[in-house]
This record gives structure tokens, C-alpha cells and sequence, in this order.
């Protein structure tokens, strides 16, 4: 056998391997759980959204108010805006991909509920920057019950172009909306 034979044989046997690899890193979200045959989701396009901070870690910190026990009233009130402002970009992330997403009223159970698991604001100077972070869950429920569950995560590295850690912020939240999205599309065979 030529070495030209070896060579093909062996790439194909790679590309065969690699192969579920690759249809499963396509993917922008990592399914905990999912309903069906049929799908809960199944022709959902409209869903209320509820958002859930309460066991986020910030940072190297354990918890939200370990982290803001260090800030000044402005750092905090920063921080809160941020939050504000990531909740909005995660709703425009599901519209932008055909899902008409709105906030739930305070005393309705949501269709959906983003569940926070770590955020990293970022930095950028001139010398030294870090990229901002967000994992989050989302868990849809159906009278009463979790039906889907599936975690998802951004970054958006700090440069003179993403300076400003609310921008980068509204970004990762825009495009974990976006990775919900493209589940409910997935499971709905879209």
C-alpha cells in the first residue's frame, strides 16, 4: 500500500471520528434536559421570561453580594444597570430569532426562567483587559413543570472596538438569547 493510501484511509477514519464532534460543537447550548417526542415546545412562538440572579457568581466571588460587599454605591449601581441591561439583551436575542419574548408580570409563573450561573463584567485599559463572561440556564415550564432545560454561554473579549463592559455585557446577553433561540428552532425542527 502507497503512502498516499495510508495517508487517505487514515484522514477518512479521523473525519469519521470527528465527525459527531463537530455537529454537537455547532451547537451554542448543551441540553440538561429535554421534553418529547413531541417537544413541549412545539409550535411555541410567544413566551414570558422570569430572571433569576439569586446564585450567580461574580468574579472569583461565591455570590452577587460577596462581590458587591467590596463596590462603592456607584460600583453597585453600575452593577445593577448591567443586570438590567443584560435581562433586556437576552429578550432581544430570542426576538431577534422569531421568538416574541416578554418580560412575565411579577405575580405570573414564567414560560421561561434564565437562571444566572456566573457573570465576569470584563475590563479594558490600554495595558491589560479581561473578557466579559455570562453563563446562564434556561429552564421552560409548562403548568408548573420544567419541561427543557439547557445551559449556555458567551465571551467578548475587551478591545478599543468593546471598551465599554455594558457593551460587551448586552452582547454575551444578545447572543444567549440568540443560543435560546436556536434550541427552540431545533426542537421544533426549524
Amino acid at each position: 500500500m502507497t503512502q498516499f493510501r495510508q495517508f487517505r484511509r487514515l484522514a477518512l477514519v479521523w473525519a469519521l471520528a470527528a465527525a459527531p464532534l463537530a455537529v454537537t460543537a455547532c451547537k451554542p447550548y448543551t441540553v440538561v434536559q429535554q421534553s418529547g417526542p413531541p417537544s413541549a415546545l412545539k409550535g411555541v412562538t410567544n413566551m414570558t421570561i422570569g430572571f433569576d440572579w439569586s446564585k450567580v457568581t461574580v468574579l472569583d466571588k461565591a455570590s452577587e453580594a460577596e462581590y458587591l460587599a467590596e463596590k462603592t454605591d456607584e460600583e453597585k449601581a453600575d452593577f445593577a444597570k448591567i443586570k438590567q441591561e443584560t435581562d433586556a439583551a437576552i429578550i432581544e436575542g430570542l426576538r431577534d430569532r422569531g421568538i416574541n419574548a416578554t418580560p412575565a408580570a411579577a405575580d405570573a409563573a414564567p414560560d421561561l426562567v434564565v437562571s444566572y450561573i456566573h457573570v465576569t463584567t470584563g475590563i479594558f485599559t490600554p495595558v491589560y483587559s479581561v473578557p466579559s463572561k455570562l453563563e446562564a440556564r434556561f429552564s421552560w415550564q409548562k403548568d408548573g413543570k420544567v419541561t427543557d432545560v439547557i445551559d449556555t454561554k458567551a465571551m467578548v473579549g475587551a478591545s478599543l472596538t468593546t471598551p465599554s463592559d455594558h457593551q460587551r455585557m448586552e452582547m454575551a446577553g444578545r447572543n444567549v438569547g440568540k443560543a435560546a433561540a436556536k434550541f427552540v428552532s431545533d426542537v421544533q425542527g426549524k
